[in-house]
């Protein structure tokens, strides 16, 4: 299962165990957390923008050392509609200003 309650798809073949073993005394909760909040509001930003959960979604993870990562997860129409938002914000030079 993922961060977000889904399951995962496709075999176990490939996966690098420094991205899912579990380290004893390694404080994976906090950084977990900081990372759900983080995907919390990035969702939220992309909802604003119409993007629908089940097109692209930020999911909260950790890494080896405890460390939250924020994955995005989506299906092609998703990240197409991501990648039209950004080359609209390029444009009108938003990214730039945020940077």
């Amino acid at each position: 299962m993922d961060g977000d309650g889904g399951f995962f798809a496709g075999p176990a073949d490939g996966l690098d165990p420094d991205t899912w073993v579990w380290l004893p005394g390694v404080d994976y909760a906090s950084g977990w957390r900081a990372a759900r909040d983080a995907a919390e509001e990035l969702n939220a930003v992309l909802a604003e923008l119409g993007v629908e959960r089940c097109h692209l979604r930020a999911v909260a993870d950790t890494d080896a050392q405890g460390r939250g990562l924020v994955r995005l997860v989506g299906v092609p129409f998703g990240w197409r509609r991501l990648e039209l938002l950004l080359t609209l914000a390029r444009g009108y030079g938003g990214l730039r200003e945020a940077a």
